[in-house]
């Protein structure tokens, strides 16, 4: 039975493997790279596309060098740019001597070792791919997955906040629900709303990391929190990357109160909530979160 492989899975191979030809037995003739590190349908465009696929998927180098049948695929009529192209190659294969009884050679460069693993081939799909800065410090936390797939959102700049609601022309209050002084978004709530920044002291301050507090500087939430994970020890960072969900995911229910329920702002409800949710965290394992 035919394999089935997606477009994109075989485009991958075709970058990612060169080919040193023995005695070309196991390297496809027209779409392995084996001439000079390139393979003809890069060499040859114009003639390659008066192949049938049926030999650019079958024709290995000793097949198509045998008794010249890479002249036979050739089907149609030949265009004076094909036909360039097919005395250049003409040319290059000139230099090619097969060396029977020795085996094709193929090396897959994305491993240093040049040979393939299933890693090193899911990481070269996502080569050039954008990354979540914060990734490791949200998933890898203690966190619960709700806590985790809020901030998530609000790193993103995905909840819905008064900026958010203004920019799809939905009604909105005109200030921030917790500090009534600037307009309201997610980087805002969490990091520099002064409101926010009074609810991180009083924390942090709890355990001796009142330094890490955001100042009036901070303006990007997962800036701050790098930057502050940064100065925190390495045994402890799971801890404080637990408590600083732990109080972004207790701002995003207060203002919640605030806009549906019509609660006035209170830093003591917002710290006994931390509390209280720290100790049903389980963070005793961060033993200076055990004061909390």
């Amino acid at each position: 039975m035919d394999i089935q492989v997606h477009p994109n899975s075989a485009a991958l191979f075709a970058i990612s493997v060169i080919s040193s030809v023995g005695d070309g037995a196991s390297t496809l003739f027209w779409t392995d790279r084996w001439l000079h590190g390139q393979s003809l349908s890069q060499l040859a465009p114009d003639l390659i596309s008066l192949v049938p696929n049926k030999f650019l998927n079958s024709w290995t180098v000793r097949d198509a060098l045998y008794n010249l049948q890479l002249v036979r695929d050739i089907k149609g009529g030949v265009h004076v740019q094909a036909l360039l192209e097919f005395l250049r190659v003409w040319d290059m294969l000139q230099e090619i001597q097969l060396l029977p009884g020795v085996p094709d050679h193929h090396v897959w460069t994305p491993s240093a070792s040049g040979i393939f693993s299933s890693r090193s081939a899911y990481a070269r799909f996502f080569e050039g791919a954008v990354k979540f800065e914060p990734c490791k410090r949200m998933w890898k936390s203690w966190a619960p997955p709700r806590c985790k797939f809020f901030l998530w959102l609000a790193t993103l700049n995905r909840c819905w906040t008064d900026d958010r609601l203004a920019r799809r022309g939905l009604d909105h209050p005109d200030k921030c629900h917790l500090c009534d002084q600037e307009e309201e978004s997610a980087q805002h709530l969490l990091v520099s709303c002064v409101f926010a920044r009074d609810i991180w002291f009083q924390v942090l301050s709890m355990i001796g990391w009142q330094q890490l507090t955001p100042d009036q500087n901070a303006i990007v939430f997962q800036d701050w929190w790098g930057e502050a994970e940064s100065r925190v020890d390495k045994q402890q960072r799971k801890g404080f990357n637990s408590l600083v969900i732990l109080v972004a995911w207790w701002l995003w229910k207060h203002r919640n109160e605030c806009v549906f329920d019509s609660v006035s702002p209170s830093c003591q409800r917002i710290i006994r909530d931390i509390k209280d949710d720290a100790t049903r965290w389980c963070l005793a394992g961060a033993s200076r979160l055990s004061s909390i």
